[in-house]
């Protein structure tokens, strides 16, 4: 999922990917003046601009909550909470993080969607914090 954001922005604008100073690319298409069949794509070129841009965020944040999921996933295992409840809360993390790149990446031409992204965001850290709270509650009932 979070590469897979990222992926998709460089695959956008693959002309403008400079293999030898990839982490630059970013940097390059903000600055970029370019017309928007450079840019890979028949879309208006700032709407594609800003949707390159944005698939570098959506992959960043997936970056930063991932090992707090994992870590849940860890903790629970651990404590022994069930592996179905491990497993539904953990597909429903993955699935919230799939619909919130989309929201992110493509419908934040709008900004009607913007709550819509937020709630996305709140739904997949809803699922792991309820994996570490099962997992506290888990070692509770044991001691």
């Amino acid at each position: 999922m979070v590469v897979g954001a990222e992926t998709y922005g460089k695959m956008l604008a693959v002309k403008q990917l400079d293999n030898a100073n990839p982490r630059e690319f970013h940097e390059t298409i903000r600055k970029s003046e370019k017309s928007r069949q450079d840019l890979g794509t028949g879309a208006r070129r700032e709407e594609t601009k800003g949707r390159i841009l944005r698939s570098k965020a959506a992959a960043s944040n997936g970056y930063e909550t991932l090992p707090l999921f994992t870590g849940a996933v860890i903790a629970s295992n651990i404590a022994g909470v069930p592996v179905s409840t491990i497993n539904l809360l953990s597909f429903a993390y993955l699935g919230s993080r799939a619909l919130y790149n989309f929201t992110y990446i493509h419908l934040q031409d709008n900004r009607k969607f913007a709550p819509a992204r937020s709630l996305l965001w709140m739904a997949s850290v809803g699922c792991w914090f309820t994996l570490y709270i099962q997992a506290g509650l888990k070692s509770m009932r044991a001691s």
